[in-house]
């Protein structure tokens, strides 16, 4: 836990990053359950298909599993 009374989240992918126990649901985060793969100058999650080349693009692909942080 923060100082600031925040939890960080451990899921790849979760824009949100910090979180609280009251804002903790089963529907909180989107993530990714993959790994990140960069390869060459090919940026992709081990778990989606979609295979970017540009880093704005690469953080702007969809999460693929909803859960708890």
């Amino acid at each position: 836990m923060g100082k600031d009374g925040r939890f960080i989240c451990a899921n790849k992918g979760c824009a949100k990053r910090t979180f609280t126990e009251q804002e903790n649901s089963d529907t909180a985060c989107n993530y990714h359950k993959g790994e990140a793969i960069f390869h060459d100058l090919k940026k992709s999650w081990s778990c989606c298909a979609k295979v970017v080349y540009d880093w704005d693009d690469f953080m702007k692909l969809p999460t693929c599993c909803q859960g708890a942080h």
